[in-house]
């Protein structure tokens, strides 16, 4: 009897462990479906709100199109409109003239700081210390080939003062 009771107990205690694996595992798949779900939820209004962002850009752009046009008529139908067109002719044209001036400036300011900062540029100094090594390591092979050019004419010219 003590023999059935134990085997109840560990049949017990078996079911027990797996229930309580069956149930971290239900949590566990519970997470992972919350967090699904909200990525799926966050990926999707995501691409709503892109996607309203683009229409909505899109009709402002179409607004700005139609007002540009108004205003242009009411300019051209103005006793001052082509005054005002060449004003504005000659505002742009300045405007691009500055630019590019402006531009070219920058760009020698970009020359003059790369230029002085060349010496702290570790890679140009890298390339630079492999280069000077090249160099060395093809002058000490010159100078060992006409080390060994001068040996043997040394060593006749001092056999030949031995025997004279």
């Amino acid at each position: 009897m003590a023999a059935a009771k134990k085997t109840k107990t560990a049949k017990t205690k078996a079911a027990e462990t797996g229930a309580d694996l069956d149930i971290a595992r239900k949590i566990w798949l519970a997470g992972v479906g919350a967090y699904g779900r909200a990525f799926t939820e966050a990926r999707d209004s995501a691409e709503k709100l892109a996607h309203g962002a683009t229409e909505a850009f899109d009709q402002l752009v179409a607004k700005g199109e139609e007002v540009e046009d108004v205003v242009r008529d009411r300019i051209a139908k103005a006793p001052a409109g082509k005054k005002v067109v060449s004003i504005v002719g000659d505002l742009t044209k300045q405007s691009k003239e500055r630019r590019s001036a402006l531009e070219e400036r920058i760009g020698k300011v970009r020359k003059s700081l790369t230029d002085s900062l060349a010496p702290f540029n570790m890679a140009a100094l890298g390339e630079a210390v492999h280069a000077l090594t090249l160099q060395v390591e093809a002058l000490t092979e010159e100078v060992a080939a006409l080390k060994a050019e001068k040996a043997p004419k040394k060593a006749a010219a001092k056999s030949a003062d031995e025997a004279a």
